[in-house]
């Protein structure tokens, strides 16, 4: 769903055999869900509406299994089957009974994957996944430009010269400025409308006159063609900023307003979006769901809806001498989008929703975890 996607809203063609780099884990595993299966089903219908409309012939090879690629649909219904069972046991059972049935259940029904990482990956010879994160950030609009709602949201351009044209040249100097391709305007500052274009989609509150609103989605449409750069990077090596910290960006942008325009130059990438009444969506259209979906690279990993469980650690906050406290967590994904700049066997991009929490998640995630294909037997 981000800046990055070069396929996203794609749908792939499946080829007749597929192989995936990926080997048998013949050990039980031990499983829990930090969020207690939310969202879960939403994201299994999600993707079984997709399989629905695209189809699953041929096979797919976890391993030296070869399946018939139906066994993807199969193992979501039997985890969605098996979920509805554990959440009906936590209604009236101790949750360490509920989760002992979890762990029967998947492991009697269930065999297990992971990926083979490849030799230039951070997790070679560890099994390991290599695992960040994104989001979807919140903004506040209009859809008439007002003293509060200044900054304009454009979709594609409808000629080629207006749709090259570069960050700069639209934020700063109004390159398409009253062409009529401005969807809404937002309260919130260039560098936000930067971190919503990294992200590749995001939230909006459209403000009425009267006081009203209604909540809608913003959903990538078309890029610009021109290269992305990270803000970051710059900035530390100009000596802006010593740390490249989200929080030290916003600080010093906000701070430095003349130098807003020089530091956005080195990022000529734009990004148009469209409005949506649906949440962002990923690979094949499906929209992405908060906390259970991630990001594979599709080069590889071809037909997605992949079940991943996952375990890894994320961000709590900051401590008081000023470092990031993270603690370890596990939960399901499914695999349902992807991104240029996933790219390996073993490389996961965790969609973690909106809000403060999603931002913390996604802006201070880069870990190795563990990372397995569960699939019914």
């Amino acid at each position: 769903m981000k800046v990055f996607f070069l396929f996203l809203c794609l749908s792939f063609q499946l080829s007749a055999q597929e192989i995936t780099p990926t080997e048998a884990f013949n050990q039980s595993l031990v499983f829990a869900d930090d969020l207690q299966f939310e969202n879960m089903d939403t994201a299994i219908e999600r993707q079984l509406k997709s399989y629905k409309q695209m189809g699953l012939d041929g096979t797919i090879q976890f391993g030296n299994t070869v399946y018939p690629r139906t066994v993807l649909k199969d193992s979501l219904l039997l985890l969605q089957k098996i979920f509805t069972e554990v959440r009906s046991c936590l209604k009236s059972n101790p949750e360490k009974a509920c989760l002992d049935f979890l762990n029967k259940e998947v492991n009697k029904k269930f065999s297990f994957f992971r990926p083979v990482p490849g030799k230039d990956e951070q997790g070679y010879g560890k099994y390991k996944t290599r695992f960040t994160s994104y989001y979807s950030p919140d903004f506040n609009g209009s859809r008439v430009r007002t003293d509060r709602f200044t900054r304009p949201i454009y979709r594609t351009p409808d000629n080629e010269l207006d749709k090259r044209a570069t960050r700069v040249e639209i934020d700063f100097h109004g390159a398409l400025a009253g062409k009529g391709y401005e969807i809404l305007w937002v309260e919130e500052s260039f560098y936000e409308l930067y971190l919503l274009h990294v992200q590749g989609g995001g939230r909006i509150k459209i403000h009425a006159a009267d006081g009203s609103y209604e909540t809608k989605y913003l959903s990538y449409d078309s890029g610009n063609g021109q290269p992305f750069q990270m803000l970051y990077k710059y900035m530390v090596e100009k000596g802006y900023i010593k740390i490249g910290s989200i929080p030290n960006q916003r600080k010093y942008l906000a701070e430095n307003p003349h130098k807003q325009e020089e530091i956005f130059g080195i990022c000529p990438s734009y990004i148009f979006f469209r409005e949506s009444d649906e949440e962002p969506v990923g690979v094949n259209s499906i929209p992405l769901t908060e906390g259970r979906s991630l990001a594979i690279d599709i080069r590889i990993f071809k037909t997605v809806g992949l079940i991943n469980f996952v375990r890894t650690v994320r961000a709590t906050g900051m401590t008081t001498t000023g470092t990031m406290e993270k603690a370890p967590f596990s939960r399901f994904f499914i695999a349902q989008d992807t991104g240029g700049a996933i790219r390996g066997n073993a490389r996961c991009d965790l969609y973690a929703g909106y809000g403060q929490k999603a931002e913390l998640m996604a802006y201070n995630m880069d870990d190795l975890g563990e990372q397995y294909f569960l699939i019914s037997k």
